[in-house]
């Protein structure tokens, strides 16, 4: 108001001087004269009040702790990521803890990669051995052209004289063609073994290429989880774009801030000023700090900083905001928690004063909402089968009904899970119809080689045999040529030898590729069948079930789509009860540990005595669609009702604490440094 009062002077100022020369323009030389008294009189009020009037800057924040850990959203080949896993709010966690997961692209793709390796391997396997028969193929034909080489120059090294000219010119030239065969099948032979050579090299690097793609994977399954540094208590933030606290099913974006690790330092105030108020605070400036859960208290805290650049959030509207840490004295009688919401206002030091807060008369009761709840109780969530995120929730056992072990609680349903299992089944009856086929072939082979390699064996016997004839019963020429052969069907029974050998380590190979693939199937149809099988969950020991609420607050109930993970159910044990509330923030201080309370069953006409055994170690919002700042409390029955079951909703009534003298007590501090 100060302002548009400021504001509005100008205007009549303004207003004064355009009179006061429409005067002069006249020739109204008195009417000016007052209308520049009236200006000048203006002026000066406007500038003597804006010198005097400091403007009210007042900004919210919450306390936190100063070695507090903020947890990233993890990265991800998408963004928003959805939070698979995240801890409930308030729960404490210990260092190496997984307080957080979100879904990695890239590990649905590692047993893939994992299987792509090991087929590469096996493939490479394959080939090398089938180029190690193409080059015992060409170390054969290179035999065959120096044995026939060797007798070319045997028939060449006859005397011309003693033989017909065109016999002699035959020889000469089947000689030259023996030397030109030798060099193609060297030639060959080379690039056989540059051909293995280079498959050996290439399986290297497909080795490699998968070991990476393995290492990625892995890295991005690692990477998709959040792991707390040092023990703590969890704080959940909110998005800064939608406005909606982060739980667990919610969508983050990559690198946001979705939470916080509270420790144990000193406190400090986290706030947050509107960026049209920025200009009215400063670094070292005393602020004024407020809190709810404490209405009596007022401390001075000083701004250590101020951020640079302003930035959004939607849960407080569309505004852009500072964030500014705020120091707090260390007061001693102040019980502060992490989590506490605190009103500030920046004020002048040099107009600083003692003040004291005066807070209404505390009301003589008041009355909460709560749940019975068990200490113990086992989750009834949907099965984690690969590939699926959503399930179809068909049958829930009706909240409150006692179950015995064996029975079935929950039925769920995820459709493309019987597409993939039929899907795999009819290749895995390809893939082993391809094996039996594969299983021939390679019998006949093996056949084939043995039976090659008998032949060689039995010509090189033959060839030993007549190389074995005395010299001087057979011409110089054929015994020549008959060593030659000796040598050459030796070398082919050997070399004979080496091709079966290559055969059967190629045709082993391929067998195992095929083996690994079905292998591979039937590995991914068990788990699928395990998976269809716990679609039905079933009690693994007697009690009550109790209705877990989704996202929105709303309990599960038969067609609800539930993320993987995510329970619907608890089965409580019904010996164990307690009462577990939420008590407003500015609630707090009329309550304490011991308290007596009524808790009341609605429709049972019951009352049962109680007492607040629990408080939790922080304060947090109540959900996503109610984001008041509430402190959970645990209750105790001093006897264990009759008839009330886990999962009733009950109202618990307190005597508030209005004796209490430091409930009105004011804590005040002059600029505190």
């Amino acid at each position: 108001m100060k302002k548009i009062a400021i504001h509005s002077r100008g205007r009549r100022s303004a207003l004064a001087m355009l009179m006061m020369s429409i005067c002069v323009s006249w020739n109204l030389p008195a009417f000016a004269q007052s209308s520049a008294k009236v200006a000048s009189a203006s002026s000066s009020s406007s500038s003597s009040a804006a010198s005097k009037v400091q403007r009210p800057v007042l900004f919210a924040g919450e306390v936190q702790a100063s070695d507090s850990i903020p947890i990233i959203v993890p990265t991800s080949n998408v963004s928003p990521v959805t939070l698979r896993y995240y801890v409930p709010e308030g729960s404490r966690v210990k260092a190496g803890d997984v307080v957080l997961r979100v879904d990695a692209q890239g590990n649905t793709d590692l047993e893939r990669v994992e299987l792509e390796m090991t087929q590469a391997r096996q493939t490479n396997a394959r080939e090398v051995a089938e180029l190690d028969v193409r080059q015992i193929e060409a170390e054969r034909a290179l035999l065959l052209a120096k044995a026939a080489l060797a007798k070319a120059k045997v028939d060449a090294a006859l005397p011309k004289a003693q033989i017909a000219a065109l016999d002699y010119d035959k020889y000469q030239g089947e000689l030259d063609r023996a030397k030109k065969d030798l060099e193609v099948k060297e030639k060959a032979l080379e690039i056989a073994k540059e051909a293995i050579k280079r498959k050996i090299e290439d399986g290297i690097l497909a080795v490699k290429k998968s070991q990476i793609q393995v290492a990625f994977s892995k890295a991005q399954i690692a990477q998709a989880e959040v792991r707390a540094p040092r023990d703590g208590v969890i704080i959940h933030g909110y998005d800064r774009w939608s406005g909606k606290r982060l739980d667990e099913g919610g969508m983050g974006h990559i690198g946001s801030i979705a939470g916080h690790i509270m420790g144990t330092g000193q406190l400090r105030v986290v706030a947050y000023v509107l960026e049209s108020d920025r200009s009215f605070i400063k670094q070292g400036q005393t602020v004024s700090v407020r809190f709810d859960a404490l209405p009596g208290a007022l401390v001075s805290g000083t701004i250590d900083s101020i951020a640079g650049a302003p930035e959004a959030k939607a849960a407080w509207g569309n505004g852009r905001y500072f964030k500014t840490d705020i120091r707090l004295p260390e007061v001693q009688n102040l019980a502060l928690q992490h989590g506490m919401s605190a009103a500030i206002e920046a004020i002048d030091p040099s107009l600083a004063t003692t003040k004291k807060v005066v807070t209404k008369a505390a009301p003589a009761q008041i009355t909460l909402e709560g749940d019975v709840l068990s200490r113990q109780s086992y989750a009834i969530a949907p099965p984690s089968i690969q590939q699926v995120w959503e399930y179809n929730l068909v049958m829930l056992a009706p909240e409150g009904k006692q179950v015995k072990e064996g029975e079935p609680v929950a039925i769920f349903e995820a459709n493309e899970v019987a597409t993939r299992l039929d899907t795999h089944r009819s290749w895995l009856k390809e893939k082993q119809r391809a094996m039996d086929k594969l299983k021939l072939d390679q019998a006949e082979a093996l056949r084939a080689a043995e039976l090659a390699v008998s032949e060689a064996k039995s010509n090189a016997e033959k060839a030993e045999r007549k190389a074995s004839l005395p010299r001087e019963l057979v011409k110089r020429i054929d015994y020549d040529k008959l060593v030659i052969e000796r040598e050459q069907f030796a070398q082919l029974a050997q070399l004979a030898v080496r091709q079966r050998d290559a055969q059967k380590r190629a045709k082993e190979q391929e067998m195992l590729g095929m083996k690994t693939e079905v292998a591979q199937l039937q590995r991914t149809i068990d788990v699928l069948e395990k998976g269809v099988k716990g679609l039905t969950v079933t009690a693994p020991r007697a009690g009550t079930v109790v209705h877990m609420s989704n996202f929105s607050g709303e309990k599960f109930a038969v067609g609800s789509r539930v993320f993987m993970s995510i329970a619907v159910a608890n089965l409580a044990d019904p010996d164990k009860l307690y009462v577990a509330a939420k008590v407003p923030e500015g609630q707090v201080s009329l309550i304490k540990l011991g308290q007596i309370a009524k808790v009341t069953v609605p429709g049972g006409n019951s009352i049962v005595n109680a007492k607040i055994t629990a408080m939790g170690p922080v304060f947090h919002g109540k959900s996503s669609n109610q984001p008041i700042v509430v402190r959970d409390i645990e209750l105790e029955f001093d006897s264990l009702p009759k008839g009330v079951k886990p999962g009733t909703a009950v109202q618990v009534q307190l005597e508030t604490q209005v004796a209490n003298a430091s409930n009105t007590t004011a804590v005040a501090s002059k600029g505190a440094q």
